[in-house]
């Protein structure tokens, strides 16, 4: 009876968080909320001019000196709505539990993401029933895009030493590590010249799923942008390209692919019988992760055309061909884990140019900065323009740690299962926060099991939901104790 009761206190400040409308840049009410409830509490609390917010939280155990512990989350949610669903907004989330899942009664994302984190926040807060360490609760904004709250943080002067950040999603794996990301934006002058042609296909590129560029870069999805690198290649004997698209963002794999092409009625049979082959042929290359087709749309009138020089058109082939596009780097301490990677996610056309939007990950330093050079030398070489923004840190792999020492312990004890310590290829804010409060701090981040995040269907098991509080606070009472 004793735990369902906290149980069900701490679901409560889920719900009472949920209601309050918190999207990514609508974070004054929930960041003041979060003042309140500590200040209810006679406990110290500020927010900084993003919204961020620091509260701090004695040690409930007589003439502690042990060390801080800083626990972080972020307030901002993605909120997504489903086409039928009436929901407003400002109305914020109604949390229902069905079938052993917390999800929104409205159709809409629940928010769970890192709503989690900040209910576990407030149930420590509130708590002086058991022996923990001095704590610092660190709720950061604007996580959702770009990290841009912890990216401008101004409250720094913390004492913790140990940092258990609440934003993963899979309960019994923790986060030792993040990838550091820098976008490039790459420019390609275009040449044309006339050509009269018989014939005119557009080819798209169709059944090609894409996904997130870091952490589905290892699965060997096709990347649209490639395959119309390849197209280019082997039909450039037989057609005049006017034409070509592969709208998408930096982040995600390329899963658009539009080409314009023309053809002389002598040359047709040579170009669609080199099409099939390579249609048939990228299909089994790709039979385990796309449902790869070709659609051709055929218009056949003799008409001036505007098309690609010959030598654009290599220009436009050794681009796509040598930009890097994929994993590059593995760690060592796990083979199965991307340590450096490159996504080229949009290719269009703007304004007599070819732009390129790529993103490049590596949770190394200098290896972020190779790609960074490799970039560089590149664009130079195919004689193109090379602007890099949007740059964020990594969050190094330590080869010692006494906090992942004191989870795997911790966990095994919980569970009676051993957790599962990896990184993750992906930018978390473990990375700004080693950057801005001191990479001496030792640093973890683990969560309860969330499903469909930033949809209409997420859902978050709830019994995870309580399991993992368990955990969090018998691994700072495991602190505590040194």
């Amino acid at each position: 009876m004793e735990r369902q009761s906290k149980n069900e206190k701490l679901l409560q400040y889920f719900k009472d968080i949920c209601l309050i409308p918190r999207q990514t840049g609508d974070e004054e009410a929930i960041s003041q909320y979060l003042l309140d409830f500590a200040k209810a509490r006679g406990l110290q609390a500020e927010r900084d001019a993003h919204h961020n917010v620091l509260i701090r939280k004695p040690s409930t155990i007589p003439r502690y000196k042990g060390p801080t512990v800083i626990v972080q989350g972020h307030m901002d949610i993605v909120y997504e709505k489903s086409a039928d669903s009436t929901h407003k907004y400002e109305d914020g989330i109604h949390v229902v539990e069905e079938d052993g899942y917390l999800k929104s009664a409205d159709g809409t994302s629940l928010g769970a993401d890192n709503g989690l984190a900040v209910a576990y926040a407030m149930d420590l807060l509130d708590r002086n029933d058991l022996p923990l360490p001095a704590l610092e609760i660190l709720i950061t904004s604007s996580e959702e895009v770009g990290l841009e709250g912890v990216k401008h943080l101004e409250l720094t002067d913390v004492k913790g030493s140990y940092l258990i950040n609440l934003d993963a999603e899979e309960e019994g794996v923790f986060f030792t590590s993040c990838a550091g990301g820098v976008r490039t934006d790459l420019s390609l002058p275009l040449k044309y010249t006339g050509s009269t042609e018989d014939i005119t296909y557009t080819l798209t590129l169709c059944g090609l799923n894409g996904g997130h560029s870091g952490l589905d870069i290892a699965l060997g999805k096709a990347n649209a942008i490639q395959l119309v690198g390849r197209i280019l290649y082997h039909i450039a004997p037989f057609a005049r390209i006017s034409s070509l698209d592969a709208p998408g963002k930096a982040n995600a794999i390329a899963s658009k692919g539009t080409i314009v092409m023309h053809t002389s009625s002598q040359d047709e049979e040579a170009l669609l019988k080199e099409l099939s082959k390579l249609e048939e042929m990228l299909k089994a290359q790709f039979s385990e992760t796309e449902n790869l087709s070709f659609r051709l749309e055929k218009e056949e009138q003799k008409k001036e055309v505007t098309v690609f020089t010959e030598e654009t058109m290599n220009s436009i082939i050794e681009a796509i061909t040598f930009l890097p596009c994929g994993v590059i780097s593995r760690t060592r301490e796990n083979v199965e884990m991307v340590q450096t990677s490159s996504n080229i996610g949009s290719m269009t056309i703007q304004d007599g140019t070819l732009e390129f939007l790529c993103s490049g990950r590596s949770s190394v330093k200098l290896e972020k900065a190779q790609l960074k050079e490799k970039m560089q030398i590149l664009s130079k070489a195919l004689g193109m323009n090379c602007t890099f923004h949007g740059d964020y840190p990594q969050w190094e792999y330590r080869k010692e740690s006494k906090l992942r020492d004191i989870c795997a312990k911790t966990y095994r004890e919980y569970s009676g299962k051993d957790a599962v310590f990896t990184g993750i290829h992906a930018g978390i804010e473990c990375g700004y926060l080693a950057e801005k409060l001191g990479d001496h701090i030792d640093m973890i981040s683990c969560g309860a099991n969330l499903y469909d995040v930033h949809t209409p269907h997420e859902k978050a098991d709830v019994e995870s939901f309580y399991r993992m509080e368990e955990v969090i606070i018998a691994i700072l009472q495991e602190i505590a104790k040194a």
